[in-house]
């Protein structure tokens, strides 16, 4: 059984501004039960915040911009890179997302989560293979 990035990633991910608050992104977080958000700014992909990283802000963060606590060179892989590659990336740099484009555009987020889901798919997909 083979599963690809493009099968395995999280399409249409929830993201925020790069002008917006960290109040908003926690609530942003919250609403959508996610640990990671793409950052934007005109459009285009400017870094990635994540729940991590909003702990660090003291108080409400209503005066402190996602500019200011997110990381600006975030992982970005291309959406036909190899999961192999994918998940050494995270295993190597110890991320917990990598962000996914096509044809320079954010069309996906891969993350830890989405890691164990196919985790659990080839297992699963080996036991009843091992069990016939």
């Amino acid at each position: 059984m083979t599963i690809n990035l493009r099968a395995a990633m999280t399409t249409h991910p929830h993201s925020i501004r790069l002008d917006e608050t960290v109040q908003m992104a926690r609530h942003k977080m919250a609403e959508f039960d996610v640990r990671h958000l793409p950052v934007l700014a005109a459009g285009e992909l400017r870094g990635v915040v994540s729940d991590r990283d909003l702990k660090l802000v003291r108080g409400d963060g209503h005066d402190v911009s996602v500019e200011d606590v997110c990381v600006d060179d975030p992982i970005a892989v291309d959406v036909d890179t190899s999961l192999f590659i994918v998940t050494g990336l995270m295993v190597d740099t110890r991320a917990g997302s990598v962000l996914v484009t096509e044809e320079g555009k954010l069309v996906g987020i891969f993350t830890t989560t989405d890691a164990c889901r196919v985790l659990t798919t080839l297992l699963d997909h080996r036991r009843d293979g091992a069990a016939q």
